[in-house]
């Protein structure tokens, strides 16, 4: 597994690490690539240490954005525990790739993310129901390539350039010629 993410206190590593704890005690083989960096490092160092997870964890630091698809590439699951985020790219690049991603129910990701569709979905701070969660995953290949499919269909349908760029394009542009005469008009006048 893996999450791309500033080490800040609102990415909620500390909740992930203690879903992950969940999950090794339940006896699941996993591992976890922690990618970014930021001013809650020590404390995540901590509760990894804390948590006995210091042989299955890692912490890779802020790497080029080469690199982070790189790893994300080559990962089973995307997760991501924020407890405040927009839309994320990163898990939008994830998708992109057919990657299943496990993220928390808040702002745009229920939009991008439909529930045991495109990912899984849980409550944000509920770091059980995250156990649950990414348990699913683990132990199911078949749902990672059910979701990472449906991820990858989702992406290609609604973010190509024709779906995405092209009617915003056509917004914009009708908007501008529709400002632009009646400016061009009373200059004539």
């Amino acid at each position: 597994m893996i999450c791309v993410a500033r080490l800040s206190a609102e990415k909620a590593h500390s909740g992930l690490l203690q879903a992950f704890a969940q999950v090794r005690r339940q006896g699941q083989d996993a591992e976890l690539v922690l990618v970014g960096e930021g001013p809650e490092r020590a404390r995540i160092e901590q509760a990894i240490r804390d948590l006995s997870l210091s042989d299955t964890v890692t912490l890779k630091g802020q790497l080029s954005e080469g690199d982070t698809l790189r790893e994300v590439a080559a990962s089973d699951v995307l997760v991501l525990a924020s407890f405040m985020e927009g839309l994320p790219v990163v898990l939008m690049e994830a998708m992109a790739l057919g990657l299943p991603a496990i993220a928390s129910r808040v702002a745009g990701v229920p939009e991008l993310i439909e529930d045991n569709r495109e990912g899984l979905l849980f409550c944000p701070t509920d770091w059980s129901d995250l156990a649950r969660k990414l348990t699913a995953a683990l132990v199911d290949p078949a749902l990672r390539e059910q979701l990472g499919k449906a991820a990858l269909a989702k992406i290609a349908a609604e973010f190509a350039i024709e779906q995405a760029v092209q009617p915003m394009y056509d917004q914009f542009t009708t908007k501008r010629h529709d400002i632009a005469s009646p400016l061009a008009r009373k200059r004539i006048s």
